[in-house]
């Protein structure tokens, strides 16, 4: 146990993390506050281990700090800090005790959700790679939406791309990173954090092709058939990725570092929270300042009276009496955040004279939602 495991944990989700950085109480502490709302057991309910991990975790940094504190015993400051420097063979992870890791555990509302589908079995592998794209969009934007969404790329979508590669259509979408080199560690917190990963490179034999005919199309043996890895886990055997098959009928088990699966993994560089995945109409309002509203029951904003005239156009001709009897559904987006989006109705205006503005009531339709949070959303929570 040393402090440069240390650094080498928090860079896991703080890359630019430096000794010097650690070095700094508050930079250090914000960096593991960032790391323990990513690990926490409520993100892995299916794993026996988190919350072991988790506490494991807590008093590793609890004794790396005590460590950090204690007098130098030899020479001066600068050499205490070539010591801090000094590497390990193999640093220890938080990562590497996780021994078991589906997209489905940390986000429930994925589960059985494959869009979008192909109508029939694929024989030609032109839009596999299309058609992988879009399931990988499809589900990081439920993931952004935090429920499964009513917007998505359909097959429809994937139709015209036939041709196309991975990365072309990702880039028609926000852009793509890449994770090469077979960099496990990387592809998995990769995973974690954001959701589903594209193999770019993985090639399955004929063996495997016929152990798996159902999921693995035919002229794409022997060369790049892309996939979506959404998990990993590991066996008697070793640990191996889970793939979502492309029909979404099965996941298949991938032994790591075969196959050439993990060479080259794609991944969408856009975290998709400014795009709408929630039918209309919406009224856009800045929700930064009502903390959790995501699961709320019920809600009031606080209007000036041109706002209020915004809110009556979204119901066209129809007065505010007609659309509380009525009932009458839309949605309320985050302005900043177009993912973040729940549907209601409307329950009451009343006009408030002390503070002159409309108070404005809302009942929501659904029961919540878990949308994609930034650290500065996490800290408000």
């Amino acid at each position: 146990m040393t402090i440069e495991n240390l650094l080498h944990l928090l860079r896991l989700l703080s890359p630019k993390m430096t000794m010097q950085h650690l070095q700094h109480d508050e930079t250090r502490v914000e960096a593991m506050k960032k790391l323990l709302v990513n690990i926490h057991p409520t993100n892995f309910p299916a794993n026996e281990d988190a919350h072991s991990i988790y506490e494991d975790l807590q008093a590793f940094y609890d004794s790396c700090c005590a460590k950090m504190n204690e007098e130098p015993t030899e020479g001066s400051k600068t050499s205490r800090m070539m010591k801090l420097r000094r590497k390990t063979t193999s640093p220890d992870t938080v990562i590497d005790l996780v021994v078991q890791f589906n997209v489905r555990q940390k986000w429930p509302w994925l589960d059985g959700y494959v869009r979008p589908l192909c109508p029939e079995t694929l024989t030609s592998g032109k839009v596999l790679a299309p058609l992988v794209a879009y399931q990988c969009i499809n589900s990081r934007g439920a993931i952004a939406h935090g429920k499964r969404p009513s917007l998505i790329y359909s097959w429809e979508n994937v139709v015209p791309c036939t041709g196309q590669t991975v990365m072309e259509v990702l880039n028609n979408h926000g852009g793509f990173k890449s994770i090469t080199g077979g960099k496990v560690d990387e592809i998995k917190m990769e995973i974690i954090q954001n959701g589903p990963v594209i193999s770019f490179t993985f090639q399955p034999t004929s063996l495997f092709a016929l152990e798996n005919k159902d999921s693995i199309v035919k002229s794409r043996i022997k060369k790049h058939h892309y996939c979506l890895i959404v998990g990993w886990r590991l066996t008697e055997f070793g640990e191996v990725w889970l793939v979502q098959s492309y029909t979404g009928k099965e996941i298949l088990q991938v032994p790591v570092g075969q196959y050439s699966i993990d060479e080259t993994i794609i991944a969408p560089k856009d975290s998709y929270v400014n795009v709408t995945w929630q039918q209309g109409p919406y009224y856009d309002n800045d929700m930064s300042a009502f903390r959790g509203w995501n699961q709320y029951d019920v809600m009031s904003l606080t209007l000036k009276s041109k706002e209020l005239e915004e809110l009556a156009e979204i119901f066209g001709e129809k007065a505010f009496h007609e659309v509380i009897r009525d009932k009458v559904r839309f949605v309320i987006r985050d302005k900043k955040k177009n993912a973040h989006s729940r549907s209601c109705i409307l329950d009451g205006i009343k006009w408030e004279t002390d503070i002159k503005a409309w108070k404005v009531s809302f009942v929501f339709n659904d029961n919540g939602s878990s949308p994609l949070l930034t650290l500065d959303d996490s800290r408000a929570y």
